[in-house]
């Protein structure tokens, strides 16, 4: 059967009631005494409860769907009689008259009608032929066809019953209702007539049952005229208090949520061990409170922890007979909670079990008013990509019996995967005579079957925590199996080894260049100028020693401000000789910017162009290269002695802002020269490389593009403004000069990729490498580079924050040695040679594979700290706790992320809410308009929930490009 129907809190046993009681009278929290149902007066037809009237309209908005058919089937052993089984049913729809209703609809609303007479049709089918191997999955496919075949609410019936002939003596007796006239408990019913009617029809007895004293349409009639005025009122007002402003539980999915919400699904079944699940009994008898309770407690925090929320709903089932008269009724009687509990303040276990008591209770003391009705009244935030109010359901369940013996038969429960989902998780628990089994249904438009197990696991390991020591912090409880703690701590937080440089990139260059004098080192691509690497290496030499004899030295910084030239290649080289650390000023950035990193920053001296110096007055010492140049060339043209070691600083580059104030990041030369050197060797860079220098030097994306070049013998060539004017003239200018690696911001290769994929233009023959790094890149894009570049060119994806010296994490997208599949997210790859990625949660443990993180990230490549913010260094740089070198540190990169199941990371957003947005507020019908008529004018979209005047709207704010 289908065991994750509606059981909820109608599979209490007995015991369990009993305690539910006691503990709602301990609490004083008061049932309401409901008016008891009474015989309705015969009519043609009859109105829906609301139960009802809510599937009707699910019906409608998705018509031939069988998310809510429930299918039951009973393998029957022993000589079935099927002329008495069809008796037995018959006798059935005669005594339940729910089984004979339909649903049209008059008038335009639905009604309740009741055929006065229904004969029974078991349908046939014997396949006791074949061979006995296929026999049972024969039976499985029929037994999940049936189960898949919607129903006509308004012609009927709603039912169908079949009976599949596995042998002589051994049948599949399966019976498939829809869920507008039939619960979990009204199976019980269901099965325990049939029993005791098919027993007397055999020994030729008339049936033993007493005529029912009610039918669930006197129920319907009942609800109506009952649930309103004061009654509504005070349940009404509960649940607008607990429920207001409910949040939508934000699971971590393996596939975009449809726009639409789509009910296919999947199950599947695990057992714990039977004494985990005394464990939990136990526990729940010291705490006063049920073992429902206690394991929606901790699957509340499972659910946190994936969420990353600590204010978790959840539905559950109850099975709203609390009228002696009903209890042996079939219909749709099943109620649905909504629970919801804050986790908040990281309490302990125990709290936080009681915190679900009182919930609990307080909901079972208002369970009377249905769940479709708070839906209509409380008005939640509608989206049809979801469930309203919860979207993730919770069961603790009586297990199904064992056989039973009905004259001369031995019946038994046939396990039915509908293929259907509800929910986005159906979790059902039930307590089995050797295991605490748990039965997960899940929506397979959002989850792989391998995430859902996985899911499973974690609750386990967290039970076994929990069972353990509850009087532990929610903090505190780590749900990683060991397995997996194996997995990201030591084999997937480790990039490939490599030997630390413990040395500085100028002078890896100065060795370049007395190997290939005469080769050209850097070309300007506009003008054709260039300098060989003996004539750089030169010309740096002397610039150093006049910045020497302005003071600089180890750790003095120079304010570095030009534009893209042969002067800057030389500027920077020259700093670094002199023992300096550059920052670089980008002169096409505002004036404010720049003055304000010069006023945190303070160089000792700023190095420029004649043509720059007088929008550049910082009133600081000044050397411009091109006018002072006939008094740098007297300077001598050999290296400068000094003691430059790989703990002293190459640069120190500003973040952008965009998550709070600009920072100053002092990256070392050991890091530089290890990630230059990894990069060589990643990429094959060689002295017939010719790499374009793209990137503003304010960007440590121009760091990877310049050393990893003029360290192996390539030829950097410095690309113009005029050469990005359009894709066309770029790829033209690319082909020309014989580029044969770009290194692009993500966003400007999604504007070449898709106009390579409009047509008429294609990648250069001469690139073999495009790097990308910056932002996300679109899955779209990716497939479009993969259908119109050429196959042999290598796209690496990379991720870096500049605290960590330029990328971190790559993968590889297309060309040889693809690394990285493409689905609904890209992703940002493994950590490189030399770096170490952990990401945690909160109390920074690990996370498991698939579950959402803070990333953190060390190894040589991490800065030294933040020029002049100790505070803030020792908030970000924080003690690494998985190294044994003294004084290891990770870097909190803020960036929200989680392990896909292969150990690629994917990208998923911020974990803080610092990024300050820009531009101007719009609704959302004016960002539709903008976006259809002048595509690509907003750089940005933020959405938002805003009052306005009383009046929440859904809004954006934009930035414009």
């Amino acid at each position: 059967m289908n065991s994750t129907d509606d059981l909820g809190a109608e599979g209490l046993s007995p015991e369990e009631l009993e305690l539910l009681t006691y503990l709602l009278e301990e609490e004083g929290i008061a049932v309401a005494a409901n008016a008891r149902v009474v015989p309705r007066a015969a009519r043609e037809e009859y109105p829906l409860s609301f139960s009802q009237q809510r599937m009707w309209f699910v019906d409608q908005w998705e018509p031939g769907s069988a998310a809510y058919n429930i299918p039951n089937a009973l393998r029957v052993r022993g000589k079935l009689d099927v002329a008495v089984l069809e008796r037995s049913l018959a006798e059935i729809l005669r005594r339940h008259e729910s089984l004979r209703a339909t649903f049209p609809e008059v008038n335009g609303r639905p009604v309740q009608v009741i055929q006065p007479e229904l004969t029974p049709l078991i349908t046939w089918a014997d396949i006791s032929h074949m061979a006995p191997a296929a026999i049972e999955d024969e039976a499985i496919r029929l037994i999940t066809a049936d189960a898949a075949r919607p129903f006509d609410l308004a012609a009927g019936p709603l039912w169908r019953a079949q009976v599949i002939r596995l042998g002589p003596e051994e049948h599949i007796f399966l019976l498939t209702i829809h869920h507008i006239v039939f619960d979990g408990w009204s199976m019980g019913v269901l099965i325990g007539e049939m029993a005791q009617i098919y027993e007397a029809f055999a020994q030729g007895r008339p049936s033993p049952l007493a005529e029912p004293a009610l039918q669930y349409a006197d129920f319907a009639a009942w609800q109506r005229e009952w649930l309103q005025g004061e009654v509504l009122t005070e349940q009404l007002d509960y649940w607008r208090q607990q429920l207001e402003g409910v949040p939508v539980l934000q699971l971590p999915l393996d596939h975009p949520r449809p726009s639409v919400y789509k009910s296919r699904g999947s199950a599947l079944t695990v057992e714990y061990p039977k004494q985990l699940g005394e464990q939990l009994s136990a526990l729940s008898q010291r705490e006063g409170a049920t073992l429902f309770m206690t394991l929606l407690a901790a699957f509340k925090l499972l659910l946190a922890r994936y969420s990353g929320q600590d204010d978790i709903v959840v539905g559950s089932p109850i099975a709203n007979r609390d009228q002696p008269e009903i209890e042996e009724l079939i219909g749709y009687f099943v109620n649905t909670l909504v629970l919801r509990t804050s986790l908040e303040g990281n309490p302990t276990f125990r709290d936080l079990l009681g915190r679900v008591r009182d919930v609990t209770l307080g909901a079972y003391a208002h369970q009377n008013i249905p769940f479709e009705q708070l839906v209509q009244v409380l008005r939640p935030d509608r989206d049809m990509s979801y469930s309203p109010m919860f979207q993730v359901m919770f069961i603790l369940q009586n297990a199904p019996g064992g056989d039973e013996q009905v004259q001369g038969l031995t019946l038994s429960v046939v396990e039915i995967d509908n293929q259907t989902a509800k929910f986005d998780l159906t979790v059902a628990v039930s307590e089995l005579p050797h295991a605490l089994c748990v039965r997960v249904e899940y929506n397979t438009e959002l989850f792989e079957e391998a995430t859902v197990r996985r899911m499973a696991a974690h609750f386990q390991a967290l039970l076994e925590a929990i069972a353990a020591d509850p009087g532990r912090t929610l903090g505190e409880y780590s749900f990683l199996t060991p397995a997996e703690r194996t997995l990201v701590l030591d084999q997937w937080s480790q990039g490939e080894s490599v030997t630390v440089v413990d040395d500085c990139v100028h002078r890896l260059f100065a060795a370049q260049a007395a190997r290939t004098p005469d080769a050209c080192a850097v070309t300007v691509g506009a003008t054709g100028e260039s300098l060989t690497y003996g004539e750089l290496d030169r010309r740096s030499n002397q610039l150093a020693h006049y910045l020497r004899r302005q003071g600089v030295g180890p750790d003095t910084l120079v304010g570095v401000s030009m534009e893209r030239s042969l002067d800057l290649l030389v500027g920077v080289l020259s700093v670094l000789k002199a023992g300096g650390a550059y920052v670089p000023l980008d002169p096409t950035y505002p004036a404010e910017r720049l003055q304000l990193i010069v006023n945190d920053a303070r160089p000792t001296v700023l190095l420029t162009q004649e043509r720059l110096q007088s929008v550049l007055d910082f009133g600081i010492p000044t050397v411009c290269i091109d006018a002072q140049w006939p008094v740098i060339n007297q300077e001598p043209a050999g290296p400068v002695n000094i003691a430059v070691t790989g703990d002293h600083l190459a640069y120190v580059i500003y973040t952008s802002g965009s998550t709070g104030k600009p920072k100053g990041v002092m990256i070392r030369h050991a890091g530089l020269a290890t990630y230059a050197q990894w990069a060589c060797q990643a990429y094959s860079i060689s002295a017939a490389d010719r790499v374009l220098q793209f990137a503003s030097i304010s960007f440590d994306a121009s760091a990877e593009e310049i050393y990893p070049c003029l360290i192996r013998g390539g030829q950097l060539v410095l690309r113009s403004d005029e050469m990005i004017e359009s894709p066309d003239r770029f790829l033209r200018l690319v082909d020309q000069v014989g580029i044969t690696i770009l290194d692009l911001p993500t966003a400007y290769w999604h504007e070449l990729t898709a106009a390579l994929a409009a047509g008429g233009l294609a990648v250069p023959e001469s690139v073999r490498l495009v790097i990308i790094g910056g932002e996300r890149a679109l899955p779209d894009r990716v497939a479009a580079w993969r259908d119109h570049a050429r196959p042999d060119v290598r796209l690496v994806n990379t991720y870096g924050p500049t605290e960590t010296t330029i990328v971190a994490t790559m993968g590889q997208l297309a060309g040889p040695g693809a690394n990285l599949p493409v689905d609904t997210e890209v992703s940002i790859g493994r950590p490189v040679g030399g770096a170490q990625v952990y990401i945690l949660d909160g109390n920074m443990e690990p996370v498991p594979p698939g579950v959402p993180g803070e990333l953190y990230i060390g190894g040589s490549g991490l800065a030294r700290g933040y020029l002049h913010r100790p505070d803030l260094t020792v908030e970000r740089f924080v003690s690494h706790l998985w190294s044994d070198a003294p004084g290891a540190r990770l870097y909190r990169t803020g960036d929200l992320v989680r392990y896909l199941p292969d150990g690629n990371i994917q990208f998923l957003g911020r974990v803080d809410d610092q990024v300050k947005i820009r531009g101007f507020r719009i609704e959302l019908g004016e960002i539709e308009t903008t976006l259809h008529h002048h595509p690509g004018v907003l750089e940005a979209a933020v959405l938002a929930r805003e009052d306005v005047a009383g009046d929440r709207k859904l809004v954006a704010y934009v930035v414009p490009k």
